[in-house]
C-alpha cells in the first residue's frame, strides 16, 4: 500500500475510535443539559452505541467482501460523521439515543474493513508491527475522545466535541476517495499470477466460505478470547476519568491528564511488542501468542495490585506507586490486540477476511459493551465506588489467559493446514 493510503487508514482509525469515548467523560454534563434522570442513562447509550456498532460491522464486512471495501468505508464514514453532528440537536434521552445509534451503524464499517485492507497490503512477517501502529492510532483516538470531552467540558458546551469529531469524519470521507484499494489476497498470491481478471474473480465471497471460519479452530478461539478479555478490561479505560474523580476526588482536568499519561503508553507498546513478536515468529510459530500471554499476565497482575491500593489524592508516595502499576498494566495490555489481529491475518482465508475481522470486532466490542454494564452494576453494589469493580475486572482478565493456552495448541496445526492448501 502506498504511504499516502496507509496514512489515510491511520487517520480514519484515529477519529472513528474517538467516538467510543467522547461522551463518557461528560456524562454528568450531558445528563444535566438534557434533563436526564441520571448519568446511568448516558452509560446505557454508550453501551448501546458499542453493541449496535459491533452488530452492524458484520453487515459492512459482508458488503465489503462482495463489493469495494473503499466504497463501503466512504459510505460508513459519512454516516457516522453526519449523525455525530446531528447529535448536537438532541433534546432528551430518546433523541440522543436515536442519533447515537445511527452514528454507531456507520462506525461499524471502520475497523473490520481497515484491518482487511491492511492485511492485503502488508507482508505476513511485518503485520505485527503494522497492526501495532494501527493499534496505537486506535488508542490515541480513544484518548482524543477523552481529551476533547475531559478538557473542553470545563469551558464549553457538551456539543463542541461532537462538532469537532464530525468535521474530522467529513475530512476522512474526502481523503478516502484518494486511497488506492489493494487487491484481495494480494499478499497470498504468487507474483506470477498478475492477471487482474484472475485476481479479481478469485476472491469473491460465497456462502459456503463462512464454514471455513469455524473449521479453523484458532479463529474461533481468538474470537472467544477477545470477547472474554474485553468483558474484563473494556470498561477500565472508558471509566478511568470517572473513577479518579469519584473514588480519589481528582478534578476533571487532572483526571484527564493522568488518563493520557497512563493509556498513552499503549501508543508505543503496540508497535514495540508487535515488532518483537514479528521477529519471534521467524523461529517459533507461537511467537506472537507467547507474547500475548506474557502481556496479559503482567498487565493483569499490575492492575490487580494497583487497584487494590487505598489512598487519598494528597498521599504523593501512594499516588506514585499506584500510577506506576497502572502504567505498567496499560503498557502491556497495549501489546495484546495487534498480535491477535495479525494472527487472524495469517490464518484467515483472504476472500472472507473482512467478515472474520468484523466477527472479531463484534466479539471485543460486545465484550466492552457488557463490561461497561457490569462495572455499573459493581459500582452500585460496592457503595458507588469504582475501585472494587476494577479489581474484579482485572482478576477476570488474568483468568482469560487460560484461552491463550488453547490457542498455543491450535495455531501451529492451523498454520500447517493453511500452508499445505
Amino acid at each position: 500500500m502506498k504511504h499516502q493510503s496507509f496514512i489515510i487508514l491511520i487517520l480514519l482509525t484515529l477519529f472513528s475510535s474517538a467516538l467510543i469515548s467522547i461522551i463518557m467523560p461528560m456524562a454528568k454534563e450531558v445528563a444535566i443539559a438534557l434533563n436526564l434522570e441520571s448519568e446511568a442513562q448516558v452509560q446505557i447509550i454508550n453501551s448501546m452505541f458499542l453493541f449496535v456498532g459491533a452488530c452492524s460491522s458484520i453487515v459492512w464486512a459482508i458488503l465489503g467482501d462482495k463489493f469495494s471495501r473503499k466504497i463501503m468505508l466512504i459510505i460508513g464514514t459519512f454516516i457516522w460523521s453526519f449523525f455525530s453532528f446531528l447529535t448536537i440537536f438532541a433534546t432528551d434521552f430518546y433523541s440522543l439515543l436515536f442519533f447515537q445509534i445511527f452514528a454507531a451503524i456507520g462506525f461499524g464499517s471502520a475497523l473490520p474493513l481497515i484491518f482487511s485492507l491492511l492485511v492485503d497490503s502488508i507482508e505476513a512477517e511485518k503485520r505485527g508491527k503494522s497492526f501495532g501502529t494501527l493499534s496505537a492510532a486506535y488508542v490515541l483516538g480513544n484518548g482524543l475522545g477523552h481529551m476533547l470531552s475531559g478538557f473542553l467540558i470545563d469551558y464549553f458546551s457538551w456539543i463542541l466535541p461532537f462538532i469537532i469529531i464530525s468535521i474530522c469524519g467529513i475530512f476522512c470521507t474526502i481523503f478516502l476517495f484518494f486511497m488506492k484499494e489493494p487487491t484481495r489476497g494480494e499478499m497470498e498470491i504468487s507474483s506470477e499470477m498478475d492477471d487482474e481478471s484472475v485476481l479479481g474473480l478469485s476472491f469473491k465471497i460465497k456462502i459456503k466460505d463462512f464454514k471455513k471460519i469455524w473449521q479453523i479452530k484458532t479463529i474461533f478461539w481468538i474470537l472467544i478470547f477477545n470477547f472474554v478479555m474485553f468483558l474484563a478490561i473494556g470498561a477500565i479505560s472508558s471509566n478511568f476519568i470517572s473513577m479518579l474523580k469519584n473514588d480519589y476526588h481528582f478534578s476533571s482536568s487532572i483526571a484527564t491528564f493522568f488518563l493520557i499519561v497512563v493509556f498513552g503508553s499503549q501508543m508505543i507498546s503496540g508497535p514495540i511488542i508487535g515488532d518483537l513478536a514479528d521477529k519471534k515468529i521467524k523461529t517459533d510459530k507461537n511467537g506472537r501468542l507467547k507474547y500475548v500471554l506474557i502481556c496479559l499476565v503482567i498487565g493483569s497482575i499490575s492492575y490487580i495490585i494497583g487497584f487494590c491500593l487505598i489512598f487519598s489524592s494528597n498521599n504523593l508516595i501512594m499516588l506514585i506507586i499506584f500510577f506506576i502499576f497502572i502504567l505498567i498494566g496499560a503498557f502491556f495490555f497495549g501489546g495484546i490486540d495487534p498480535l491477535t489481529q495479525a494472527t487472524l491475518g495469517d490464518i484467515g482465508p483472504p476472500q472472507i477476511r473482512s467478515t472474520i475481522y468484523s466477527l472479531n470486532f463484534l466479539a471485543y466490542t460486545f465484550g466492552r459493551s457488557l463490561s461497561i454494564l457490569l462495572l455499573a452494576f459493581l459500582f452500585l453494589g460496592y457503595g458507588n465506588l469504582y475501585r472494587p469493580g476494577y479489581v474484579i475486572l482485572s482478576i477476570m482478565a488474568l483468568i482469560s489467559s487460560l484461552f491463550v493456552f488453547i490457542l498455543l495448541n491450535t495455531l501451529p496445526k492451523d498454520l500447517d493446514a493453511t500452508e499445505s492448501d
